[in-house]
């Protein structure tokens, strides 16, 4: 009888065959009705769709029809192509004795067998993927009543199978055995860091079971960010986007309900005192990212990237409720994301480093707003080493520790007693003078009886900074000093974060362009596109402070640098700053004399000629400086195209050196 149970894998033909070999059987008494009913459910439980087997439990043998058609789809063969023994088995979520009956039947090892039974419980992983050697297990677990079923969310159902046959394509190239090593490294790394927590609050052995216990979810989120990042790039964020609304509940009537930790996640010394319970609330909180963090990855102008902001915010707001945790200290996690993100080793560990670090700072009460401002302050001092750039770390360091100081007259319960130290002792070390600090004292006392507030002023200083930094990031990018532009991001990253802090009172739409910039050039490859962000990038942090109304509009700078790419002008920093000069200039002209006037083009003429002087030009070929001022022309908003043959003119006339009087 095993024999003819070998059988029933195979062809629609050759289980016509067993079912009349079946009714032979029974005809001759050889075996009863039930266990030839048995027999036959094997048959229905079971198939194959070119050498992958499919295994239908509970419910989903009624769902056949529906999933032949979506296991038979392009989308799903290309990847199930490169796999050689796949078994894909649909189970209820609501019951799991059939499908561990199932998996003992099976020849599989007694540590293989232990290890897929503790997916079972995951927080946020109903479905799940699982391997060894060259065998490949995916496990869809769902709901009866899930809507992914439906016509109209095919693509979710489809985005669910692909995403989990995935982490086998990408397990059989080897990458679950380069996490593994990536994280051992880092465990050992940070158990050598259990003795800084100290020990009146928990022993040694208490954080490295809790080490232990957050690093599996660490693992498990960095395989779903990697799995979905390939999805996503290949063009699959849909699929995924209508499969985590359906799980979520996005969208439907009924309340979300996500679970209630008894750990508290306020600001302030925390008091954190069972450590299990802390693991539990930290894993919950972890294994939510791959939903949202991947689509980072997405430009502006996709067509998916709106409902996959949707979707975050719709996590941030119904799931991330309890703990908050994640609405403000996570943000280090998306910003390693967004600066360091690869399939290489050393992402891997910045990965988990950046996830026991949270968990250990939150234990050991640190402030996060501090954290921020201290971490941008630390990669100021790399970034600005040498004695050339002295006076721009100044520049941009004052503002940050005059920030820091504003927040700790505000905030000072539940501030640490080093960062209040190392916050004096970096004062002092940039000559911020008791009398500098006493104006700022009397500024903050004096905000109660104006608009102005604590808060603004933190934002403003904050602001300027990133204001000073960007230029520096422009500098770089055009330079090509790769890795310099990178931590000038990474800082700018971390000043954003200190001002998300403040909830309500911050500027959103200052922190989503600054925040979306930095984002867009660090996942360019493009220099023409990274010169045109950090350009962007530069503007934007300046209009913010000057607000100037001859400064000029996003919209102007994307057409000047359009227009330098078209007339193939040298895209260098003086070239810009010209060009953008040049926009001041009409813009200054315009606010005085009305743009029909006839004066207008010999006036705008005459002060950019001005302003000119004696300067001393890179190109020896005027034609560059007419067509540079001819792109800024076509870019400055409110100058009509008619004119700027009339306006070319002038600038020419005015251009037209003295002639030497010999004598």
């Amino acid at each position: 009888m095993n024999m003819i149970l070998g059988l029933t894998r195979s062809s629609f033909v050759e289980r016509i065959e067993i079912f009349s070999i079946l009714v032979t059987l029974v005809h001759l008494g050889l075996i009863n009705i039930a266990r030839a009913r048995s027999l036959l459910d094997g048959l229905k439980m079971e198939f194959e769709i070119d050498g992958c087997k499919i295994v239908l439990l509970d419910f989903f043998q009624k769902k056949k029809a529906i999933l032949h058609k979506v296991l038979r789809s392009d989308e799903v063969q290309t990847f199930l192509e490169p796999l050689t023994d796949m078994t894909i088995i649909f189970s209820d979520i609501q019951k799991s004795t059939e499908l561990k009956k199932y998996l003992k039947a099976l020849t599989i090892p007694e540590n293989h067998l232990k290890d897929i039974l503790q997916f079972f419980d995951r927080p946020f992983q109903s479905s799940f993927s699982w391997g060894f050697q060259d065998k490949e297990f995916v496990f869809i677990r769902l709901e009866e009543s899930t809507k992914l079923f439906l016509k109209k969310n095919r693509k979710g159902l489809t985005g669910l199978i692909i995403h989990e046959v995935l982490h086998g394509v990408q397990r059989q190239r080897g990458l679950e055995i380069r996490l593994h090593d990536s994280l051992d490294f880092s465990l050992d790394f940070f158990s050598q860091l259990a003795d800084i927590i100290p020990p009146d609050k928990h022993n040694r052995e208490q954080i490295l079971s809790f080490l232990q216990k957050i690093s599996q979810i660490a693992l498990f989120a960095l395989k779903d960010i990697f799995v979905n990042v390939e999805l996503i790039k290949r063009g699959f964020a849909e699929w995924l986007v209508i499969f985590y609304r359906d799980e979520l509940g996005f969208g439907d009537n009924f309340d979300i309900k996500p679970p209630r930790f008894g750990v508290k996640f306020g600001r302030g010394p925390k008091k954190v005192k069972d450590l299990d319970a802390f693991a539990e609330a930290f894993n919950y909180t972890v294994a939510l990212i791959p939903i949202w963090l991947p689509f980072m990855v997405l430009e502006a102008d996709s067509k998916d990237y709106k409902p996959s902001r949707a979707l975050k915010h719709f996590v941030f707001d119904k799931y991330y409720i309890n703990p908050s945790l994640i609405t403000r200290e996570m943000w280090h996690i998306e910003n390693v994301f967004l600066t360091s993100f690869s399939f290489s080793k050393s992402f891997h560990r910045k990965w988990y480093g950046a996830i026991f670090n949270l968990a250990l700072e939150y234990l050991l009460g640190e402030d996060f707003w501090y954290y921020h401002l201290f971490k941008a302050a630390e990669l100021l001092e790399e970034l600005y080493s040498s004695k050339e750039t002295e006076e721009r770390k100044y520049m941009a360091m004052i503002p940050i520790l005059k920030a820091s100081y504003i927040y700790k007259k505000e905030h000072l319960q539940g501030i640490q007693k080093k960062n209040i130290e190392e916050l004096t002792t970096k004062m002092e070390r940039y000559e911020i003078s008791k009398e500098e600090i006493l104006e700022l004292e009397e500024s903050i006392d004096e905000t109660t009886e104006h608009a102005t507030s604590p808060p603004l002023m933190f934002q403003n200083l904050i602001k300027l900074s990133i204001m000073i930094i960007t230029r520096d990031l422009r500098e770089s990018v055009f330079l090509g000093e790769e890795f310099k532009f990178k931590l000038f991001s990474r800082t700018i990253l971390s000043l954003l974060q200190a001002i998300h802090y403040l909830e309500d009172e911050c500027d959103d739409v200052y922190y989503h362009e600054v925040r979306l910039s930095v984002k867009n050039l660090l996942r360019t490859d493009n220099l023409f596109k990274k010169k045109r962000w950090a350009l962007l990038l530069e503007n934007f942090a300046q209009n913010t402070i000057l607000r100037g109304e001859t400064e000029p509009l996003k919209i102007e700078i994307e057409e000047l640098i359009y227009n330098y790419d078209f007339f193939e002008l040298p895209l260098t920093n003086f070239f810009i700053d010209l060009g953008i000069s040049f926009i001041q200039n009409m813009k200054t002209v315009m606010k005085t004399v009305p743009v029909d006037d006839e004066e207008f083009p010999f006036l705008t003429a005459q002060l950019i000629n001005v302003q000119l002087g004696g300067a001393q030009l890179p190109v020896e070929d005027e034609e560059h400086l007419n067509l540079m001022y001819v792109s800024s022309l076509i870019a400055t908003k409110g100058i009509p195209y008619q004119l700027i043959q009339e306006m070319l003119t002038a600038f020419l006339q005015t251009r037209i050196p003295k002639e030497t009087v010999e004598e």
